[in-house]
């Protein structure tokens, strides 16, 4: 009889495991006598023991006689398949016919039947594929599994990419919303300069003008050429970005100005007290003076809204410079932002606000003009202490 080659299951440092069920036993450890050299071999005649065997085992694959009086090898592997259904199954038997054949592969979802006298090379050869067949499934098994893992990953990749182009196709509707709105505040304003200009004529004849009058008048003045900025510069953008002239801004001049026009609006009733510790020192910033504006302004709003029901109202402003970077810091004594929401603060339309105080795109633009000047914000906050915010800009 020619032997035949299974080296790959002989070097094979981890023996399968076969468990063996024929009701004759002299079959039983002929079978075993001849298996044993290559894997690990269980046997039992009584086919209601099988399961417990699997369980105690973790059987690789089934090898059971057809004929038995207990139970029938492929109502056997019936069972089994629905129990274990990675294990492969082989049914041995000596006089089943075409239709006992058919019966155990449709319902036993065998892998060979082998009919009696076996034929110790085929029997062997018959394993041999059983068990690449068994790893083929475990390997299909496993990459379906990352597969799966891997949709479902392009699936919450697709709704996050989904979601941000929702955002960002908002985000563009307000655009062309407020870029007609800023045309339509064009004609208005410039009523307003021309009134202006004409009561600064009127006082510019009288000599008992009260200082704080001249100081409002001052504020009042930079807030229209801030208006008259801002209306150019979107407008500017919204035609061609490469229009707009970019100047040197003094981010201490900005912060001292915009400090000055909060201190006039609240006329310190609400008790805010400004603490600043401005760089001598500081570099200017090549840009648009508006967008500075812009960003602290809205940064000092929402500090300023943060400090409501705080019973010490301090917010610190401190600029600095290194080597490589322009940065302003901004702390408040506020209420704070939960943990859950700090990753939520520069999406659009997020707000903690109640309706009609925020829209929920402050912090948007803010970090969005931030981000066009190739700079970065950082934020850390405690309820119940405060918030800080850092700006920086490289030189």
């Amino acid at each position: 009889m020619q032997n035949i080659k299974l080296s790959n299951i002989e070097n094979d440092p981890i023996k399968a495991k076969i468990l063996l069920v024929d009701d004759e036993e002299l079959i039983l450890n002929s079978l075993k006598m001849t298996l044993e050299r290559y894997f690990t071999v269980f046997t039992t005649q009584d086919p209601t023991e099988v399961s417990s065997i699997i369980d105690e085992n973790d059987i690789d694959l089934l090898i059971s006689d057809e004929m038995m009086p207990k139970m029938r090898g492929c109502e056997l592997a019936e069972k089994i398949h629905h129990e274990y259904p990675d294990i492969t199954k082989i049914i041995l038997s000596g006089n089943s016919n075409k239709n006992d054949i058919i019966r155990a592969v449709n319902q036993g979802h065998i892998f060979s039947f082998i009919f009696k006298p076996v034929d110790v090379n085929q029997l062997l050869q018959t394993i041999k594929q059983g068990l690449e067949y068994r790893k083929m499934k475990e390997k299909i098994k496993f990459q379906n599994l990352v597969l799966e893992n891997k949709n479902e990953t392009l699936i919450q990749d697709v709704l996050k990419k989904t979601s941000k182009i929702n955002e960002m196709e908002k985000f563009y509707e307000i655009g062309k919303f407020s870029a007609s709105i800023v045309h339509n505040l064009n004609s208005p304003l410039q009523t307003l300069i021309t009134g202006y200009q004409l009561l600064e004529d009127e006082m510019n004849q009288k000599t008992d003008v009260h200082p704080q009058i001249k100081t409002i008048m001052k504020i009042i003045n930079d807030s229209f050429i801030s208006m008259e900025e801002m209306i150019k510069s979107i407008t500017t953008t919204v035609r061609n970005a490469s229009l707009v002239k970019k100047i040197p801004v003094s981010l201490n001049e900005v912060i001292a100005n915009l400090i000055e026009k909060f201190n006039f609006k609240f006329q310190n009733s609400n008790n805010i007290e400004f603490i600043t510790e401005l760089d001598g020192n500081l570099p200017n910033i090549l840009g648009i003076k508006v967008h500075f504006d812009q960003m602290f302004s809205n940064l000092l709003k929402n500090a300023i809204d943060s400090l409501e029901s705080s019973k010490e109202k301090f917010i610190t402003i401190k600029s600095f410079h290194s080597k490589n970077s322009i940065c302003v810091y901004i702390e408040d004594t506020g209420c704070g932002i939960p943990e859950n929401n700090i990753d939520k603060i520069f999406d659009t339309g997020f707000t903690t606000k109640e309706f009609g105080k925020g829209s929920g795109l402050g912090l948007l633009i803010t970090k969005q003009m931030i981000n066009s000047y190739q700079g970065t914000i950082t934020v850390q906050s405690e309820v119940g202490k405060g918030t800080s915010f850092v700006i920086c800009f490289p030189k």
